[in-house]
């Protein structure tokens, strides 16, 4: 069965594309010092041995990857008129999740403590991984994405 490209929704592929980069960001390498490195996901599970904030980037990044991912299939593959205004939704809310995890991920890359009286910055500690990098270019991708169906429904 070939698919009409008039009716296959091109940002609505790039946000997909940043779905799964999202996704895949989060099982890589987030903080590394020395030779030890953390995944995304091992920051997250192991939050409770830990003085960092914002821990729970890689499960909300995980979830608004997941999330989007299915939302941004039905707009890209089902981009007919009958779904207008059901697709502006998805990409709606796929928006608002991307932007939910790079103000998420902003939050977690700034972060700082203080201790003894001198704050510390996180990237003064930790060099910032592939996989940290890889979730906020795959949350700016969705962003474009998602702003597809709402853009294509304006002009139209």
């Amino acid at each position: 069965m070939a698919m009409d490209m008039k009716n296959m929704n091109l940002l609505g592929i790039i946000a997909i594309i940043g779905a799964v980069i999202l996704i895949v960001g989060v099982f890589l390498t987030w903080l590394s010092i020395g030779d030890a490195t953390a995944s995304g996901w091992k920051v997250y599970t192991d939050a409770k041995d830990s003085d960092m904030k914002y821990t729970f980037v890689p499960l909300v990044a995980l979830i608004c990857g997941i999330i989007s991912l299915v939302l941004m299939i039905v707009p890209t593959f089902m981009n007919v008129d009958k779904f207008k205004q059901i697709n502006v939704i998805l990409g709606l809310i796929a928006l608002i999740l991307a932007i939910v995890v790079v103000i998420c991920g902003i939050l977690f890359y700034t972060q700082s403590w203080t201790a003894y009286g001198v704050t510390i910055k996180l990237t003064d500690i930790y060099k910032i991984g592939i996989g940290f990098w890889l979730v906020l270019i795959g949350g700016i991708i969705t962003m474009v994405g998602g702003l597809m169906p709402i853009i294509k429904e304006k002009l139209m």
